[in-house]
Order: C-alpha cells, then structure tokens, then sequence
C-alpha cells in the first residue's frame, strides 16, 4: 500500500497555481488539484535564466532545463535545498492542461479537485515551434537587461485587440494587476485610467501605474484596436514573458515589441 504525503510547493523561480499541492507517494510524484481549477485557468508558468542550446554543456549537470524556443532553454539550478516544484509535473497522452505559449499551461477543461496536473510534450514542442515563427517576424531586439544598465524598456505594439476588452477601464487596471504579480513588480499608488482625445484617430483609454522600480503606461486606440504598452524598470524582469501575457490578455494578433537598456 503506498502512502501519499502533501509537501509544500516550491515555486523560487517558476509560477504555480496556489490551488495545486504536491504529492509524494513510493510510486510517483506529482502535482494535484487541491480545489476545483476551472477551463482556461493557469496553472503555472515556467521561469528561470535563459541559455543557448550551445551553452547549456555548462549548467547541464546542475540545472533543470525547459524549453522554450528552437535553439533558447530555460534552465534552474537545483543547488538548492528544494527541487522547483514545476518539474514534478508529469506528462499524458491525455493531458488535462495545454501550453498556450512555450511557458505558459493552462487547464484545458475543469480540473476536479485531487486530479492530478498533467501536460504534452508533442504540443509543448508545438507551442514552440508557432511561437518561434511568430517572434522572429515581430520583434526587433529580444536582449534583457545589460550588464550596467540602469533600467530596461518594453514597448510593445499589439494590433487587432479585443475591442471589449480595450474599452473597459477595469479589464484595463486589472491587466495591470496581473502583469505585476506576474513579474513581481509592486504597484505604487493607484492604477490611473482616463477616456480621452478629441481626435477619433487618437481617441481611447490611457494607463499609467507607477512601479517601486519606474512605471507601466500604455494607450490604447479605438479606431484601429491596438494597444501601445510600455514597461519600464530598473529591476530585471523576461520582456518575452510580458509580451506573450499581453497579447494572450487583450486577445490581440500582430505584435511587435522593442527592448531597449537604459544606462
């Protein structure tokens, strides 16, 4: 008879959802549903240092790998005293969650509480491939933050947005909400969010929250759908990571996105 014993999830680096536990029993390990998930909900979103396919002879001993682009893996030391907690999940012919990016999982259908959290690697690898094809038309530098760089700005151009969704202030502050827990920025003061603008070509909602670390701004446009995103900050934070949550959030299509150091 195996006994399963609940240990505490380990997420340093990566994301998981706060309703998932980890079981460990003599025959496997897993993550499982401590309370109900429900259709489209994330699960969890893989984080970490990114490396070269080339470099990876370097850490491949020592970290645990994801990938996420043809050539580029997301790699996590596991000098620690806990293993992350992401890795623990296991695959399934007949996952329960899918990859809607390279690192993003959500739950495909409800999930009953202690289902265990299942994923593809086939359509991981998917996830990938379409991912790859689409930034490498859209984006124009994809560096992160430079050695001595004072801060580093994200501008992002998302064509074709939800016209809902671009028009509510509160799906707008609530966008700014998520993106900050996601990258683990604290908001300073309130998220501001004014209709304005004579000009229909001009005419939309403008945002601006400003960050312990700088500011996150953003206009958005109602005779075209498109969202004009800015981020800035002086603490490190995966510009891929924000332009993939943005473009899932808003439902937009064409993206293109700059990064620039600041010094």
């Amino acid at each position: 008879m195996s006994v399963s014993v609940q240990n505490s999830i380990v997420s340093q680096y990566s994301y998981i959802n706060k309703k998932l536990r980890l079981s460990v029993t003599q025959d496997k390990v897993g993550l499982f549903a401590e309370s109900e998930i429900l259709a489209g909900e994330a699960v969890a979103v893989w984080g970490g240092k990114v490396l070269h396919k080339d470099d990876l002879s370097t850490v491949i001993s020592k970290s645990l790998i994801h990938q996420i682009d043809e050539d580029l893996y997301l790699t996590i030391p596991t000098d620690t005293e806990n293993i992350e907690s992401i890795h623990h999940m296991n695959t399934s012919r007949e996952p329960n969650c899918e990859f809607v990016n390279p690192i993003t999982l959500k739950a495909k259908f409800n999930i009953s509480t202690g289902e265990e959290i299942t994923y593809s690697i086939h359509q991981s690898r998917t996830a990938i491939s379409n991912r790859s094809q689409k930034m490498n038309q859209f984006i124009n530098n994809t560096q992160g933050f430079a050695v001595g760089a004072w801060g580093l700005l994200t501008s992002i151009d998302l064509e074709k947005c939800d016209p809902a969704l671009i028009r509510d202030a509160e799906a707008i502050k609530q966008y700014v909400y998520e993106l900050c827990e996601l990258i683990e920025m604290k908001r300073f003061g309130e998220c501001h969010v004014v209709h304005f603008g004579e000009d229909e070509r001009v005419a939309g909602y403008s945002m601006f929250q400003l960050i312990e670390t700088s500011c996150i701004s953003a206009h958005f446009a109602n005779e075209t759908n498109t969202s004009y995103l800015d981020i800035f900050s002086c603490k490190e934070y995966d510009p891929l990571v924000v332009s993939e949550f943005s473009q899932e959030y808003f439902k937009g299509g064409k993206l293109r996105m700059t990064v620039t150091n600041r010094f």
